[in-house]
Order: C-alpha cells, then structure tokens, then sequence
C-alpha cells in the first residue's frame, strides 16, 4: 500500500505527531518516537522524518518502513546510510543499519505482544498481515561512539 491510497483520516492520524515532535519536547514521548534528519537524494536538502519505535536492539531504536522500500526516506537512507536522530533526551549522529529477516521477526514478535491493539490497526490501514511486516525494511540507528 501507498501512504497517498490512505484516507484522509488515516494520513492525518499518521502525521499528528509531527505538529509536536521536536529535540525540547521529544523527552515527553519517551523512547516511542525517534526523529530522524536525512539528506535528499536528489535536492541534498535536509528532510525530517519521525517515526514509530518498534524495539531496541543493541540498545538502538528499530523503526520499520510501512509502505516499503519507496518510502523517501528508505531511499533517503540507501543512498546515504548518514544521519541524525533524535530519540527521547539524546540527540546523535549515526549511520543506519539495516535488520535480517531473522532479526526482523523476533523484533515484530515482541512488537506485537506488547501492542496488540495497534497490531490490529495498522493491518487494517495498511491492509497488510502482521507476518508479511517482516518483508518491509527495518533498521536500526546505533549511537556513535
């Protein structure tokens, strides 16, 4: 699915926390949101993107790309792994790294456990099985040192 085939309603619940997010009140969303600056592919420009955290590994935040590999800042990403995240009180350079699928279940197994509820919307947003979630591309964002 296509963030632009959402509804209206489902694209504005998606974005809401984006009016909120910033490095002074991110402490307020504790570890749930990271937000991450990127540089353009094509316009070299910085482009912001928050997003949900599905777990840690190795003490970093995982995020997934619900609607794929075309998501801007995936591509974003595959051209230059580089960039700056803030996530709860901290704010650090880094370069992502991109989960198996192996490790990728185990995070969406536990994901799913705890956050059953949600687990239940997104599927049904993004008319998707919790399963094939494994499919899309997840990462990390280590600190560092």
């Amino acid at each position: 699915m296509k963030y632009k085939d959402l509804s209206w309603f489902s694209r504005y619940f998606l974005r809401l926390p984006y009016l909120f997010y910033n490095e002074k009140t991110s402490v307020l969303y504790g570890k749930r949101f990271i937000q991450i600056t990127t540089v353009g592919r094509t316009t070299n420009k910085e482009r912001k993107t928050l997003l949900e955290v599905i777990g840690i590994y190795k003490n970093s935040p995982v995020v997934i790309a619900a609607f794929g590999e075309k998501s801007d800042w995936v591509k974003n990403l595959r051209k230059s792994s580089k960039t700056i995240v803030v996530w709860s009180n901290k704010k650090y350079e880094s370069n992502v790294l991109w989960l198996d699928n192996k490790d990728s279940k185990i995070i969406l197994k536990q994901y799913e456990k705890n956050h059953s509820k949600l687990v239940k919307f997104y599927e049904r947003i993004l008319k998707l099985a919790w399963y094939d979630f494994s499919n899309l591309p997840i990462c990390y964002f280590p600190e560092e040192s």
